[in-house]
């Protein structure tokens, strides 16, 4: 599946409480960057945090960890989408469509490096590089993000 393709959708996981959630799982090339040092854990949670905006804000799952306590009574699923969706769009106005797709790629679909590279024209040798500059300057950008974009 080319990296600006349909998004798939991971399978849910079973949360404590016996619920159906969608986790935001670590990409094993994620985890390998980060185990072999290449990323710290701030980059995998910012990739995550991306991640789990993109599903919510623009795949339209379900926010599992909004709505636990007020019994489905609250509009806070609503609020919890529309930050969801603030986010992104920062987020995508900064990095553009070209790393968007990257992210896309190793995020959503879980795409390997070879891949990734493949399709958006880098050097496969590179690449790993590539992402970790871009989940540095993401980041960045999570870091620096202003206070009314995270309500919701």
């Amino acid at each position: 599946m080319p990296a600006d393709g349909p998004a798939t959708l991971s399978t849910p996981t079973i949360v404590p409480d016996g619920n159906h959630e969608w986790a935001t799982p670590v990409p094993t090339m994620i985890d390998a960057l980060h185990h072999s040092g290449i990323i710290t854990a701030h980059h995998v949670a910012a990739a995550r945090f991306w991640a789990t905006d993109y599903r919510i804000g623009v795949m339209g799952q379900e926010d599992p960890y909004l709505d636990r306590t007020s019994l489905g009574l609250s509009v806070r699923p609503l609020n919890g989408r529309m930050g969801s969706i603030n986010r992104y769009r920062y987020i995508h106005d900064i990095i553009g469509n070209r790393y968007e797709r990257i992210l896309i790629a190793t995020m959503i679909n879980n795409q390997s490096l070879e891949e990734i590279a493949s399709h958006v024209h880098y050097d496969p040798r590179h690449m790993g590089s590539v992402l970790a500059l871009l989940l540095d300057f993401l980041t960045r950008h999570y870091d620096a993000m202003p206070g009314h974009l995270w309500r919701g």
